[in-house]
């Protein structure tokens, strides 16, 4: 009967989830669930499933990580999205509800939970150091979107909803950092339980890609580069190491392997009809004439070619011959003259099942080949170059590379680190994040790196409001450089 109780719950929760809650519009908690289910452990375990499910959801897509960025060209079948072609309007952006969504969720299980029996307070406090966390990163995902956004740290309990206004985007980012160390004092453990869950690690590698963003895209200081890097000290000493083989660590049946720090887990019939690397392969039937078709990562049923590998990032992998990781990023399949038929990507092949492939890999959130970039960022910005280049060199290391030889300016250091977290965390998701910083760290000119930017000099880099949520709140302002048609 306990079981029972559990998967109705969920079953509620992801109906909640999938609402159109937020903020803005968001359906107060039925007096029946609150009542049947806000009574024990169990049901803030089940909560807490819900709202990781919504956050899979959310980052399942290369509209935000990627698609704005230089990574991509458009493949044989599109359509491409307005963010890849640089044509963001309020009435074509994405809503930002479904984090909201998210955070309304988060703030709720924050504000039932200790009012729950449990038998164990680490149980408790684990559940409780999650959330916290899984707020932090929603509101992370906001504020490098959209920039300024409402701050709401309080569950909506009935249908007076106060609107609110969007807040400076330093105060969201002191919001985050306090979340983050909310979670680091409540985790009961170190290390790590299940790495599909966040953890201590996952929570000091978040700390570090926030400060870094504080740092060179809020005008922040030395001091967040220097804690930036002290975060990715504690999260090396839970053990993870780079994996002696690059293309080992998307291994479908090794997925939670001593490289990753957290990661968001997938299976079969759970990866949907927008996954990455659905709409970066190929359908088998479109590449009968290829004679190296059994390399690829194709699908009859789950593939769409809407994006193929850039030249620039072709480019950037051919820079040094020998990079093990092209062959994992991408593969040219070829008919028996040698003709190029098309480019897919390599990675995150999913797995071959009776019926069909299914990309089922689990979506990365963290890994230690990404943190070792993020702490040679960090000191290359602080002007320590020979500490960036010694984590440099390891990343390079694994790729089959020699170390680093170019110019050790500080200037030139930087540029080779930002190309080098293209060749090392192509569609993962992490492409566009990594231009804006080093843009506004001085390192590169993003207009200059992304093709649809070129003739665009002040097109914003943040993403204008929706225009259906602009008129749900009047106490919102459009960001600055668009124009808004919503009459007050």
């Amino acid at each position: 009967m306990k079981m029972k109780k559990i998967w109705i719950f969920l079953w509620i929760v992801c109906c909640a989830l999938y609402s159109s809650c937020s903020l803005l519009e968001v359906e107060p908690v039925s007096t029946i669930t609150s009542q049947s289910f806000w009574k024990n452990s169990g049901d803030a375990k089940a909560y807490l499933t819900g709202i990781y499910n919504k956050v899979r959801a959310l980052n399942n897509t290369s509209l935000y990580g990627e698609d704005r960025g230089d990574a991509f060209k458009v493949g044989e079948i599109g359509p491409s999205t307005n963010a890849w072609a640089q044509n963001l309007l309020e009435n074509n952006a994405p809503s930002y509800r479904d984090a909201y969504n998210i955070i309304h969720h988060t703030n709720l299980l924050l504000y039932k939970i200790d009012g729950l029996s449990f038998t164990n307070e680490a149980d408790k406090n684990r559940i409780k150091a999650e959330t916290y966390y899984l707020r932090a990163q929603t509101y992370f995902f906001l504020v490098r979107i959209w920039g300024d956004v409402p701050i709401l740290l309080d569950p909506v309990l009935s249908d007076k909803i106060e609107l609110k206004p969007r807040s400076p985007k330093e105060e969201v980012m002191k919001q985050i950092l306090s979340d983050i160390e909310q979670s680091l004092s409540l985790f009961p453990e170190e290390g790590f339980v299940n790495k599909n869950y966040s953890s201590k690690p996952a929570a000091y590698a978040l700390k570090a890609d926030a400060l870094l963003w504080k740092a060179k895209v809020l005008s922040g200081g030395d001091s967040d580069l220097n804690e930036a890097g002290n975060a990715i000290n504690e999260v090396e000493k839970s053990g993870v190491e780079l994996l002696p083989e690059y293309a080992s660590v998307f291994n479908n049946a090794n997925k939670r392997n001593a490289e990753i720090i957290f990661s968001l887990y997938f299976e079969r019939y759970e990866t949907g009809n927008l996954s990455i690397a659905t709409n970066t392969t190929s359908r088998t039937d479109n590449l009968s004439m290829a004679v190296n078709l059994d390399e690829a990562a194709t699908s009859p049923n789950q593939s769409r070619h809407v994006y193929a590998p850039s030249e620039k990032t072709r480019v950037l992998y051919l820079k040094y011959p020998g990079d093990k990781r092209y062959q994992s990023a991408m593969i040219d399949l070829v008919d028996k003259d040698g003709n190029l038929i098309l480019t897919q990507t390599n990675k995150f092949r999913g797995k071959v099942y009776t019926d069909d492939r299914y990309f089922d890999d689990d979506l990365i959130v963290y890994r230690w080949g990404d943190l070792l970039l993020l702490r040679a960022e960090a000191n290359a910005a602080l002007n320590k170059i020979q500490d960036a280049l010694s984590d440099l060199s390891a990343v390079r290391q694994r790729a089959g590379l020699d170390n680093y030889a170019g110019p050790a300016d500080k200037a030139s250091v930087e540029k080779e680190l930002c190309d080098e977290r293209l060749r090392e965390l192509f569609i993962e998701q992490k492409r566009w994040f990594d231009l804006v910083r080093f843009h506004s760290g001085g390192a590169i000119n993003i207009y200059n790196e992304v093709p649809n930017l070129n003739d665009k000099p002040d097109f914003p880099l943040y993403w204008p409001i929706n225009y259906n949520d602009m008129v749900l709140n009047d106490q919102l302002k459009q960001t600055d450089g668009y124009e808004s048609d919503v009459q007050r």
